[in-house]
């Protein structure tokens, strides 16, 4: 979110962004605390009061709102007085078989989530995802608009100054950013790194399966060439990047009941490593295939540490290969999977909008 509102401020739009307490920005744009009555993204909704003030204040033209459960408070807002709004979605708004979503909603009356989607669906002026087959069938094609996410390609580049961090200098550096959900695949990487005794491997970040990575770390004997760092501020994360040789994202999206639908998420680690000049090995799965590309990385089957490791040694033990990798690593993201594409895009969409 904020690199889309400084994204959009650059390009000479006044942003004004609705956000919880204690989120930091920068002054590029303008940050109105969200009075929700609890601090929570349950009780979101209550912040359309503020929401309301804010749009008869400034005299908006369109609003901009990420898609949650419990939220529409802008598109509800912008709806009531005839503004476009623009719905990002980036998790899917279609229930894969078996969910607890549906189970739920199976036992509630009149079907609540679903009534709650379909509305917001129907108020959007327009939507856009990077996979539009988790979007509702119902929903109008001409209303659709596929954007990928991206990185920051002035930030995250390959001449940026290494961070001082108690790692070998003269040991390749083998990386894994994100959130560690289960899900990430971190854990595959732990154990690919047993069969990859010249290299280090740094996990940069921090969520719900840190703790345990560590303790497989341990308990494989690679803690001495394992190396976690805790959750550290996006504005450093190049930094944190610029140690590393090969970029990892191993998925496994087979621990995740959404990702029947397709691998949805957009791969902000994968973007940032290519932003980086980093070769990029990662699962073989559309929509992962076509942004990394035979030219860019290494693409293996999910949860196989053996096959990660080779695809690892294959870079390793072949730098020319690696860097020219990486070079069309950088050069691919930078044409087509930066924010500011992403913004401009977004861009377009919102002026259409706003001409009807």
């Amino acid at each position: 979110m904020e690199e889309v509102a400084r994204g959009l401020s650059a390009r000479g739009h006044e942003v004004h962004v609705v956000a919880r307490a204690g989120d930091e920005f920068t002054n590029e744009f303008t940050i109105h605390p969200n009075p929700a009555v609890i601090q929570h993204r349950f009780f979101r909704w209550t912040a359309r009061r503020k929401v309301d003030l804010i749009i008869e204040e400034l005299g908006v033209d369109a609003v901009m709102e990420r898609y949650y459960n419990f939220g529409g408070e802008g598109v509800r807002a912008a709806f009531d007085r005839n503004l476009p709004v623009l719905v990002e979605v980036n998790a899917p708004l279609r229930e894969h078989p078996g969910s607890a979503k549906t189970k739920l909603d199976k036992l509630l009356l009149f079907h609540p989530m679903a009534r709650l989607r379909d509305e917001i669906c129907r108020k959007a002026s327009a939507v856009v995802t990077p996979l539009p087959s988790i979007l509702p069938e119902n929903l109008p094609p001409e209303k659709i608009h596929q954007v990928n996410w991206g990185a920051n390609v002035e930030m995250f580049q390959p001449e940026t100054p290494r961070a001082v961090l108690p790692i070998p200098e003269d040991c390749p550096i083998i990386v894994f950013s994100g959130s560690f959900r289960p899900w990430h695949g971190a854990d595959v990487l732990v154990r690919a790194s047993v069969h990859v005794p010249e290299a280090c491997f740094l996990f940069v970040g921090d969520g719900p399966s840190n703790s345990a990575c560590r303790n497989l770390a341990r308990k494989l004997g690679v803690e001495k060439r394992v190396f976690f760092t805790g959750a550290v501020p996006y504005r450093q994360m190049p930094s944190y990047l610029k140690w590393a040789s090969i970029g990892v994202a191993p998925y496994q999206p087979s621990r995740l009941g959404q990702m029947k639908l397709g691998f949805f998420w957009s791969p902000l680690k994968i973007f940032e490593y290519m932003a980086m000049g980093l070769p990029v090995v990662t699962l073989d799965v559309d929509p992962l295939r076509e942004i990394v590309g035979e030219q860019g990385g290494r693409l293996v089957s999910e949860g196989n540490p053996e096959k990660l490791a080779a695809a690892i040694q294959v870079l390793l033990t072949n730098s020319d290969l690696a860097s020219a990798m990486g070079r069309a690593a950088r050069e691919r993201v930078v044409r087509e999977y930066s924010w500011q594409q992403h913004c401009q895009l977004l861009e377009r969409i919102l002026l259409e909008m706003t001409a009807r």
